[in-house]
C-alpha cells in the first residue's frame, strides 16, 4: 500500500519561469529539481498522494513564486498514518508571497513595470549566439537584492547538492546587517528589447553567483619596509603586529572573496552563460586591490570543468610568462636515490640549489599565482595541465585510450620530459595525500599513487580537449578534491581524496 500512495519527489516537482500575457501568464521555462533530500529526507519520497504534481513558479524576471499542489486522489489518515503535508513543508522554505491565491500572483505580476530592470548595479552587458546578456551586481543588505534572492534560494537545494541558504543564522534569521553586506550577488539576465519602446525591456532570468568576503591574513611588512595604501596591517619594532588606531575601513582590508553558489538553470546551461559569468566575477575581483585571492567553496565536479577552462584561458592570454611555460628537460633523472626537492630540483643528496635548476621555477610560478588571484592548489592544476598540453605529441596523454595504445614507442627525449613532468604531477598529489597514503603498505602506496596519476592524467586530457572546443556552463557545489569532463557519468576519477 505504502508504494502506491508514495511518489517520487522529484518527479512530482516541476519549476518554472513565467511572463504575463494578455490573457493569463505563459511558461517561459520550465525543468526538474536534481535533489529534493534537503526538503523530503534521503529517500526524496512524498507519501500520500495520486498523481501528484507540486510546480513551483517564478516571474522570469523579479521571481516572484507561486506555489500550486494538487493529485487526483489524497490518501485518508489511517491512526498516525497521513498524507505528507505538502504544502506545509514547502512554506519554510519559500516566502510567504508564493502562497498567494493564482489571481492574487496573475495580478502581481502584471503589476510589474515595463521599465523594471534587476537590483543592484549592471557592471557587465556581452552578446552572445545573438542574445543580449547582463550581469547584475548587489550586496545581500540591499533589501531589493535580498528579496530576489530569498526568492530563488530553494534552487539551492533542488539544483545544487550539498546547497544551502546564505545570510542566515542556524534558526533561519537574517545575519547582522555587516555580515549580509560582505556576501555579494551577481545575477545573470538576458535582456531583449521591445520592439514598441526602448524602455520596455523584457528580461529572462538566467543564473545567479554568490560571493563571500572573508579578511585575509597576510604576513606583516618586514622592519624597514614602506606600508602599501592597501595593506593597513603594521609591524612594530618589538617584532609584534597590529591594526591601525581609529576608524578602519574594513573595505579596504585585504580580502579572500569566496564563491559560495554558482547557478544556471538547466534550460540555459550549455550556452556559455555560466563562462560570461565567471568571467566577469573573475575580472571585477582582479580588478579591486583589495582582493588578494578567488577562492571556490566546495565546487561540484562540473563546476571544476567551468573553472578549470575559464581559468586556463585566462592565464594563457593575460599571462604571457605562463604561456610560455615548458618543462625543464636541461636536468638529470637519476636511475636510484635520487631526491625530488620542494623545489622540484632532482639531486642525489638533502641539498637542493637554486628553484629555477628544477623541473620548473617554482618561485617564479609563485609570483604569477599571486598575481592571479588564483588559491594554490587550482594555480598548481593549472600548471600541470598547461605542461601536459606542451609534451611531445609522442608522449603526451590522450583521453581517447585506443588511439594512445597504438602510438608507437616514444624516443628517449620525448620519454624524459614526460617522466619529468609525470614526477611534478606525482609529488604534488602525494604530498596532498601523504597521510591517507601512509597507512598503506609500501607496495599498495606506490600502485594507488600511480593508479591516481594515470587517471588525473586522463582527466587533463579531457579538460584540454575541451579548452579547444564549446564554452560550458553549470553550477554548483562538489565532492571535495576531484576532477572530471563534466559530462560523462561514467568518467574516470582519481582514487586518492585529492588529485
Amino acid at each position: 500500500m505504502e508504494e502506491e500512495w508514495t511518489a517520487n519527489a522529484n518527479d512530482a516537482i516541476t519549476l518554472s519561469l513565467v511572463r504575463p500575457s494578455a490573457s493569463s501568464i505563459d511558461k517561459v521555462a520550465s525543468f526538474k529539481p536534481k535533489f529534493t533530500y534537503p526538503i523530503f529526507g534521503e529517500e526524496e519520497r512524498i507519501f500520500g498522494y495520486k498523481g501528484l504534481k507540486v510546480n513551483i513558479q517564478f516571474d522570469a524576471r523579479n521571481l516572484r513564486p507561486h506555489l500550486s499542489i494538487s493529485s487526483s486522489k489524497k490518501f485518508k489518515a489511517v491512526g498516525e498514518v497521513e498524507a505528507v503535508d505538502v504544502k506545509e513543508v514547502l512554506k519554510d522554505y519559500l516566502p510567504g508571497v508564493a502562497l498567494q491565491t493564482r489571481s492574487e500572483y496573475e495580478k502581481a505580476l502584471k503589476d510589474v513595470r515595463d521599465t523594471w530592470t534587476p537590483p543592484g548595479r549592471l557592471v557587465k552587458t556581452a552578446e552572445k549566439n545573438g542574445e543580449t546578456y547582463e550581469i547584475w551586481r548587489g550586496i545581500l543588505a540591499d533589501p531589493a537584492v535580498k528579496q530576489l534572492i530569498r526568492r530563488i534560494q530553494i534552487t539551492a537545494l533542488l539544483l545544487i547538492e550539498g546547497g544551502s541558504y546564505i545570510g542566515l543564522d542556524a534558526e533561519g534569521n537574517d545575519d547582522p546587517e555587516d555580515s549580509l553586506a560582505r556576501w555579494t550577488v551577481f545575477l545573470v539576465y538576458k535582456k531583449q528589447v521591445g520592439a514598441d519602446s526602448t524602455e520596455k525591456n523584457q528580461y529572462l532570468f538566467q543564473g545567479f553567483s554568490t560571493v563571500y568576503d572573508f579578511w585575509m591574513y597576510q604576513q606583516p611588512l618586514s622592519l624597514g619596509s614602506t606600508r602599501e595604501a592597501n595593506a593597513p596591517i603594521q609591524r612594530k619594532h618589538d617584532d609584534s603586529w597590529e591594526l591601525p588606531h581609529g576608524d578602519l575601513d574594513l573595505a579596504k582590508l585585504p580580502r579572500r572573496a569566496r564563491i559560495s553558489q554558482f547557478l544556471i538553470l538547466p534550460p540555459y546551461q550549455g550556452k556559455g552563460v555560466g563562462a560570461l559569468l565567471y568571467d566577469t566575477i573573475f575580472d571585477l575581483y582582479m580588478a579591486d586591490v583589495f582582493t588578494k585571492e578567488i577562492t571556490v567553496e566546495d565546487p561540484n565536479e562540473d563546476f571544476d570543468l567551468l573553472r578549470d577552462i575559464c581559468d586556463l584561458k585566462y592565464l594563457r592570454k593575460k599571462v604571457p610568462e605562463f604561456d610560455a611555460l615548458k618543462v625543464n628537460n636541461n636536468i638529470s633523472i637519476p636511475e636510484k636515490g635520487g631526491l625530488l626537492h620542494n623545489n622540484t630540483q632532482i639531486t642525489l643528496s638533502n641539498a637542493a640549489g637554486s628553484s629555477s635548476d628544477g623541473i620548473v621555477d617554482v618561485a617564479k610560478l609563485e609570483e604569477m599565482r599571486v598575481k592571479a588571484k588564483i588559491a594554490p592548489r587550482q594555480f598548481w592544476r593549472l600548471v600541470e595541465m598547461h605542461l601536459m598540453s606542451t609534451l611531445p605529441t609522442s608522449v603526451r596523454p590522450q583521453a581517447d585510450d585506443d588511439a594512445e595504445s597504438m602510438r608507437p614507442p616514444p624516443p628517449k627525449a620525448d620519454q624524459k620530459v614526460y617522466s619529468l613532468w609525470r614526477l611534478l604531477l606525482k609529488q604534488r598529489i602525494y604530498r596532498h595525500n601523504v597521510l591517507i597514503l601512509a597507512e598503506l603498505e609500501t607496495t599498495e602506496r606506490i600502485i594507488k599513487l600511480n593508479e591516481t596519476v594515470n587517471n588525473v592524467e586522463w582527466e587533463y586530457a579531457r579538460i584540454l580537449e575541451r579548452v579547444q572546443s564549446k564554452p560550458v556552463a553549470t553550477n554548483g557545489k562538489r565532492k571535495m578534491d576531484e576532477e572530471t569532463d563534466g559530462g560523462d557519468t561514467t568518467s574516470k576519477k582519481a582514487r586518492v581524496s585529492d588529485a
